[in-house]
């Protein structure tokens, strides 16, 4: 089925474009350079990121001297027509003369057609479509001019109301066989009176003024369709070919066919200058690097919260209780180390997740047959922690090392032996582990630490239930025994992995003498099912609210079986990829705020994935910046995710009101602090290429929109004052390291000086009001871009 599109598309690079005209308006954006454009309703100088609307069937050329991109979108005037019962409207645009914020709105609607215009997939057609009707709905809503509006007839050329009366209705019936008596009868007039009044004010007969706007509606049909001339003849009110003939060549001075032949000849020329792949290609290449944002005004979203200051609950910041960091190993390294004490001393994680333990690089080698060990390297890592006020969240099984290009695809691949086996046979070794723990640490500090066991790693194959149980009464038994208040639990789970079906697991989990502390969930938003994916099917999930989801999914099925444990979720992020550049990106930083504001209380432990880049640090990673998971760079700069884990730190401890987009708090003093966000998710496209293959260039043509958000926080129950409004934000101009990066032309090779100076720069902007309460209510409003995150310190002076 081919569906008729409301708009067309065409681009050009045609510096002189020869007087003519069409039926379906059009709208002339010049993307680059300059055009001077003439014809019937004057002269026009456009420069680039000016447009303007061309009328129906009104003449009109163009003209420059140098280069030029020009893209132009075609109105459909058939269905525009039908919109309007059959009147012809009229357009009056033209960015030229006028600013406002509508055209600020029209210049973003069609930015965003021409950028979805080249894509074939279905998601693409139906956004193209949603955006052409919004664009349209504003056009014929802010820029048509109507009947009585002082420059409705000068864009018609008619000035008397009853010229306009015989018109319309012309042009209402003339594909019907319309007579002279008809539209006498309709304006109460006799047939000799209408019949003079219509020579003499347009200069021609009824039949011919019907015929030649008969022949408007044709010629267009002739260029522009394969339609057979008699068909076009009939089709548009003339009663036979011969007439149809006559009334061509008298107004053409040709026959039909000969004119068809003549413009599609000029037409093939005229393509070869538009839509071809060249310039195809640099109408997206131009778009990608100049994007326009929705306009600050106009396409907004609304959003309001309302805080009762004499209501509140307790909020838990879950997401400061751990971070990832990597296999133990990279804790004996000085960079890790200094990045660790930074993150410790700027966000105040108060554990450490690290895994592979239990390993040869920390020189402890387990053996079915021969176990060797030292503790040495043990030693170091935990001196390390403890006295920096870290406690150890120790992964005891043996995670593969491994770091994802993307889902398919592993940079770094070392897979371990299955251990579970190994651990069962030295019951000897973890009992001189904890003693020796215990001895060194003291009873105290060990009693604080989380030993987790997983069952398998994120996509890694299932270990049997029951033998993943046995292990971990082992583990459990031997420790509690030494160490009764340390927290022992389990098991990693992935709820997107088809093969396990955790209530299942519970239950049988249940039944064992021995039960968790806390139950441990991994949250990629991956769907880990070969048969769709061998399918076809994209891996990736699209579920916007995928943490939120699985935490309470997993919950549902922990109170389901009773099974009264905490529940951590030991990682999670929106990517496996250590090589998606939006890892980078201000997308991250309000990914990160918006699940920590949706998840705040529905997990005890809300452990991100991943504190620096340093664990992804490889062979090709000599730039800068290079798509890795981290909070950090491996140069230390810090990333918009950091920026939402910092503002919402400074979150006081008495939650007053939350919604999707920000959450309210006060701390014991007089001081509120409020986090916001403006998330936007992925469109198609994110979901039709690799994680590693997106470029920084044409990221934001990633995501569903580019709208504001409009954040009104109204406080109740506030006393009379004037409050100081302390504002920091992180959007694509201020706190965003790729922004500052393309700042110096994504240099990498810099001297110590220049990193400092990106890492000095890479800061959040600071806005500073003063507002006085109004009856016991503070209203405070701020703007979001999209992907922008703030955070508002609200002060009684």
């Amino acid at each position: 089925m081919k569906y008729e599109e409301i708009i067309e598309c065409q681009f050009s690079t045609m510096r002189d474009r020869e007087l003519h005209f069409h039926q379906e308006p059009e709208i002339i954006y010049v993307l680059d350079g300059e055009i001077e454009l003439g014809g019937e309703n004057g002269a026009h100088t456009l420069k680039t990121d000016d447009f303007l609307i061309v009328n129906s069937n009104v003449r009109h050329e163009w003209h420059t001297s140098g280069e030029v991109l020009i893209g132009s979108i075609f109105v459909n005037y058939k269905m525009l027509t039908e919109m309007f019962q059959g009147e012809q409207v009229y357009f009056l645009c033209d960015s030229t003369v006028e600013r406002s914020e509508s055209y600020e709105k029209m210049r973003y609607y069609i930015r965003q057609i021409f950028n979805y215009y080249q894509t074939t997939e279905g998601q693409a057609f139906l956004l193209r479509r949603s955006i052409s009707y919004q664009m349209l709905y504003l056009l014929t809503s802010s820029f048509i001019v109507k009947k009585g509006m002082s420059h409705y007839d000068s864009l018609r050329g008619i000035s008397d109301e009853r010229m306009n009366e015989i018109l319309n209705y012309i042009m209402s019936h003339y594909q019907e066989q319309i007579t002279l008596q008809e539209l006498a009868d309709k304006l109460y007039l006799s047939n000799a009176y209408l019949s003079k009044y219509i020579k003499r004010n347009f200069g021609l007969s009824f039949l011919k003024l019907v015929n030649n706007i008969r022949m408007e509606h044709a010629v267009g049909e002739l260029i522009y369709s394969d339609k057979s001339i008699i068909k076009i003849a009939m089709d548009n009110g003339f009663s036979n070919l011969a007439g149809f003939n006559k009334t061509f060549r008298e107004i053409y001075h040709q026959t039909p066919a000969e004119y068809r032949e003549e413009m599609q000849a000029k037409t093939e020329k005229q393509e070869q200058e538009t839509n071809s792949e060249e310039i195809m290609n640099r109408v997206e290449q131009y778009l990608t690097s100049n994007h326009v944002d929705a306009p600050e005004e106009g396409d907004s979203t609304v959003s309001v919260l309302e805080c009762d200051t004499e209501q509140e609950t307790l909020i838990e910041k879950n997401w400061k209780r751990m971070i990832n960091i990597g296999p133990a190993e990279d804790l004996l390294r000085y960079d890790v180390r200094e990045q660790i004490e930074y993150l410790k001393e700027n966000l105040g994680f108060e554990y450490v997740r690290f895994w592979n333990f239990l390993s040869d690089e920390m020189m402890i080698f387990l053996d079915e047959q021969k176990t060797k060990y030292n503790f040495s390297r043990i030693d170091k890592i935990l001196d390390f922690l403890v006295e920096k006020g870290i406690h150890p969240y120790i992964e005891m099984g043996f995670k593969a090392k491994e770091v994802f290009q993307n889902v398919h695809k592993r940079l770094v691949d070392v897979d371990n032996k299955n251990q579970m086996r190994i651990i069962e046979k030295n019951k000897g070794f973890l009992e001189e582990l904890i003693r020796h723990l215990v001895k060194r640490y003291g009873m105290e500090e060990v009693e604080t630490w989380y030993i987790e066991l997983e069952k398998n790693s994120v996509i890694r194959s299932n270990v049997e239930p029951e033998k993943y149980f046995d292990t971990f009464e082992i583990i459990y038994g031997i420790f509690k025994t030494y160490v009764p208040g340390i927290h022992i639990g389990g098991a990693g789970f992935s709820l997107n992995d088809p093969g396990e079906n955790l209530q299942e697991i519970l239950v049988k989990w249940k039944k064992r003498k021995v039960q968790p502390d806390f139950i441990s969930l991994y949250s990629y938003p991956y769907i880990i099912d070969k048969k769709i994916i061998d399918a076809g099917r994209s891996a990736y999930a699209p579920d916007r609210d995928y943490l939120r989801n699985q935490i309470e999914e997993t919950r549902r099925c922990m109170n389901e079986v009773q099974m009264d444990a905490e529940l951590h979720v030991t990682e999670w992020s929106n990517s496996l990829s250590n090589r998606n550049v939006l890892n980078d990106s201000c997308f991250k930083g309000a990914y990160v705020m918006k699940n920590l504001i949706q998840n705040c209380q529905k997990a005890d432990v809300i452990g991100y994935w991943l504190a620096s880049d340093l664990f992804s640090d490889y062979y090709d990673t000599k730039k800068i910046l290079y798509g890795g998971c981290g909070l950090l760079t491996k140069d230390g700069i810090r990333k918009p995710s950091y920026y939402a884990f910092k503002f919402m730190n400074a979150l006081g401890g008495q939650c007053i009101g939350k919604n999707e987009n920000a959450v309210a708090t006060r701390s014991g003093s007089k001081q509120i602090s409020i986090c916001c966000h403006n998330y936007k998710h992925f469109n198609f496209r994110y979901y039709l290429v690799e994680e590693d293959e997106i470029e920084v260039e044409r990221q934001a043509g990633m995501f569903e929109d580019n709208e504001r958000l409009q954040m009104t926080v109204r406080l109740k129950n506030v006393e009379e004052g004037t409050y100081q409004i302390k504002i920091y934000s992180v959007n694509q101009e201020f706190g965003n390291i790729q922004n500052e990066w393309e700042k110096i032309g994504y240099y990498n090779d810099l001297n110590l000086e220049e990193m400092e100076y990106l890492k000095s720069v890479t800061q959040p902007k600071i806005y500073l009001r003063q507002q006085k309460s109004v009856k016991g209510i503070l209203e405070i409003e701020t703007v979001l871009g999209a992907q922008e995150i703030q955070n508002i310190i609200v002060t009684e002076i």
